[in-house]
């Protein structure tokens, strides 16, 4: 791209946002890199690499190949860097702003936590805490798209929050891992993967320290045969919970109209 060493950074860093970038995103952006990023996507607008949107809104990429090519002009630890730095940028926002009643805000926090996720952990791999701030985030924000009954994007946030976990996790980040991985077992079995359901599930019941702590994801193992259509195993992974909660079972295993019932 032919255009002034100030232009191509702001393509780039607008390349690393996506198609379009909010004023509200270009504001914390500014004061974050100590530049006006308005005033210089306004010179690249000019040159119509960009285009500036009505009412103050931001901007957007005239075309997707040039966010591309802006994207490609860096190598990919500068991209996760940059990922991660404006990521973090935003969240701050808007945990200092609040998100639990704000739309704007709202939409702004997965922004932030998504822009953080495209940095990777071999960003703050040397940062044990930053690592798990983003863990907590990621749990966050997957329990956020739970309550939009977007159930696709929370599993991948839980799985990204996992990824983020320290590699003694089950010692140093107990609570939080069971969180995390009861809450992936969950998403996974809602959207029907049931492979990737018993894998989480099976990670937390043997990682657990009290029969307490995995009945959730026992429950969850349960519901994953049932939607498979695997009755007999749904209906001994069920009578075993029970019998474990000290329940007496009224009818034996295999009666035709349990069977009967359950179906």
């Amino acid at each position: 791209l032919r255009l002034h060493a100030d232009l191509r950074c702001g393509l780039k860093i607008a390349s690393c946002i996506g198609s379009c970038v909010k004023q509200s995103i270009l504001n914390i952006l500014s004061k974050d890199l100590g530049e006006n990023l308005h005033e210089t996507l306004q010179q690249v607008s000019e040159k119509g690499f960009m285009e500036q949107l009505s009412s103050e809104k931001g901007f957007r990429f005239a075309h997707d190949k040039i966010q591309q090519a802006a994207y490609e002009m860096m190598p990919e630890p500068q991209r996760r860097e940059h990922h991660m730095r404006f990521g973090l940028a935003i969240c701050a926002h808007t945990m200092n702003d609040g998100i639990e009643n704000d739309v704007d805000n709202s939409e702004m926090f997965f922004t932030a936590v998504n822009q953080i996720n495209s940095g990777g952990v071999s960003v703050v791999n040397d940062n044990p805490s930053q690592k798990e701030i983003i863990a907590r985030l990621n749990l966050r924000a997957g329990g956020r798209s739970n309550s939009f009954s977007d159930f696709t994007s929370a599993f991948k946030l839980f799985q990204h929050g996992i990824s983020f976990l320290n590699p003694d996790h089950w010692n140093s980040q107990y609570e939080l891992s069971l969180d995390l991985f009861d809450a992936a077992a969950e998403a996974a079995c809602v959207i029907n993967d049931r492979t990737a359901a018993a894998f989480y599930a099976e990670k937390l019941i043997s990682n657990t320290r009290c029969y307490d702590d995995k009945l959730n994801c026992l429950y969850i193992a349960a519901k994953a045969l049932r939607h498979a259509e695997l009755l007999q195993e749904s209906m001994e992974s069920t009578f075993e919970i029970l019998e474990q909660l000290g329940e007496e079972l009224p009818r034996e295993l295999g009666n035709n109209k349990l069977k009967t019932d359950m179906q």
